[in-house]
């Protein structure tokens, strides 16, 4: 009983003293309120469920995104050590191409050294060879005036003994008679 009266006592205390209906209207606005927080709490539930699914959303995307970057990363990293070292063989492909260049213009200075020394070459043996045509020509158009003269002066002496064998035959001719020159000169014909 004790105990009855000191709950009864403390109930009391915490309603002050008020009388039962005021306690009956104060619970039962208390209850309301309750309801209405009820109410409240479980549209913020709802709310924050819908914030959670719509973060998990978002940090899925989040996540996706990440993944794509590293992946782009690690895709332009391997890109650029492919370009670095096609870079590398291009400057290497540049070098090579300056040497056979450098190669290429020696040997061209070298050949064209060979070619003017050629040139000069066939040039000294074409006057070589003009001096000697003229040379050969001299000697062949003197043997060629020698033998001319050679044949001239042959001609000479034999016209001189047809000359002389034709006088002899004028002579003959007078003495023995017409028949016996006309032998003689178609023998020497």
């Amino acid at each position: 009983m004790k105990q009855y009266q000191d709950d009864i006592n403390e109930l009391n205390e915490i309603a002050r003293h008020r009388p039962r209906s005021t306690l009956v209207l104060g619970i039962a606005q208390e209850n309301r309120q309750i309801r209405e927080l009820q109410q409240e709490n479980k549209e913020l539930c709802l709310s924050l469920e819908e914030h959670q699914s719509a973060l998990e959303l978002i940090m899925q995307k989040y996540r996706e995104q990440i993944m794509k970057l590293l992946q782009s990363n690690r895709v332009e990293k391997s890109i650029k050590t492919r370009q670095d070292q096609k870079n590398r063989e291009i400057e290497q492909l540049i070098d090579k191409i300056s040497e056979m260049a450098a190669v290429m213009q020696k040997a061209a200075s070298v050949d064209d050294q060979l070619s003017a020394h050629d040139h000069e070459k066939l040039t000294q043996l074409q006057l070589e060879n003009n001096g000697l045509r003229e040379i050969l020509e001299v000697c062949t158009t003197a043997k060629q005036k020698i033998l001319d003269n050679v044949k001239a002066t042959d001609s000479d002496d034999k016209s001189a003994q047809t000359d002389q064998s034709s006088d002899q035959s004028f002579e003959s001719l007078d003495s023995q008679g017409e028949n016996e020159p006309v032998n003689k000169a178609s023998e020497n014909d």
